[in-house]
């Protein structure tokens, strides 16, 4: 690691160097640069500044090196493993969610070259119908709109769950400015699923589904909903269908110390 400081660091200095020259910065703006990095730390915001506008670029540095299903942020509210509980058909909901729009995910993970993974895990998480995250938000279950699939002996997995919606990242604090009011920009992200899918001797894939016509879709306040990963609108007996599958890369070499 303390090679690659010394490549990345002094790269990223310059970078920064580079800027304030090109744009004159001046004492009065620097020091309002100071004051509103520290105003990130102190409201806990740095992981969720750092997400915002420099995470989805690390997942296009890692795709350079995928041959299958490309990958995509992880995003905040992944839970450890142990919030995973193996599914067999349907993720749990609130009581609360109970009329709200059923939806059926489902798929095959196979190998680059299309052969089925048998026996592949599928971690899946997404907002509840009214945008929060379980184990996060309101004090709800952490076992809600969450759990594990694990694939059939051809790779296939299905689970039902309730549809989740479009919500906005945390915008009452210093990052949320800097996007609303600094850049014209908004802080809503389109309704998604996410997914981590494991595989014996394959690499691990982090990714997100989309909503075909969903609102936001092609405007990500992250900057990362590409049209590749946007599923088709499929409806089947009231129930959105989201069919996602996925290939997964042979896991990376480790390189001998």
């Amino acid at each position: 690691m303390s090679d690659r400081v010394k490549e990345v660091v002094p790269d990223l200095i310059y970078a920064i160097r580079s800027t304030l020259k090109k744009h004159g910065v001046t004492f009065e703006e620097y020091g309002a640069a100071m004051q509103y990095l520290i105003r990130v730390q102190e409201t806990g915001e740095v992981p969720l500044f750092v997400d915002a506008f420099f995470n989805a670029t690390i997942v296009e540095i890692d795709n350079v090196t995928r041959e299958g299903t490309q990958a995509d942020i992880q995003g905040p509210y992944y839970l450890n493993s142990e919030a995973y509980q193996i599914i067999s058909e349907r993720l749990p909901h609130r009581p609360i969610d109970e009329n709200a729009q059923d939806m059926v995910i489902r798929g095959q993970i196979t190998d680059t070259d299309g052969n089925p993974l048998a026996g592949a895990e599928l971690d899946i998480w997404h907002s509840t119908p009214d945008g929060l995250y379980s184990g996060v938000h309101d004090g709800i279950d952490a076992k809600y709109c969450r759990g594990r699939v694990i694939t059939d002996a051809q790779g296939r997995y299905s689970v039902k769950s309730k549809l989740p919606v479009p919500y906005q990242i945390p915008n009452q604090g210093p990052t949320g400015e800097l996007l609303e009011q600094h850049l014209g920009r908004h802080s809503w992200r389109p309704a998604h699923i996410h997914f981590w899918a494991r595989a014996d001797g394959r690499r691990d894939l982090i990714n997100q589904a989309y909503f075909e016509n969903g609102e936001w879709v092609g405007d990500d306040c992250c900057e990362t909903d590409h049209l590749d990963l946007v599923v088709p609108e499929l409806i089947e007996n009231g129930a959105r269908v989201m069919e996602v599958n996925f290939a997964l890369d042979p896991a990376l070499a480790i390189a001998a110390e």
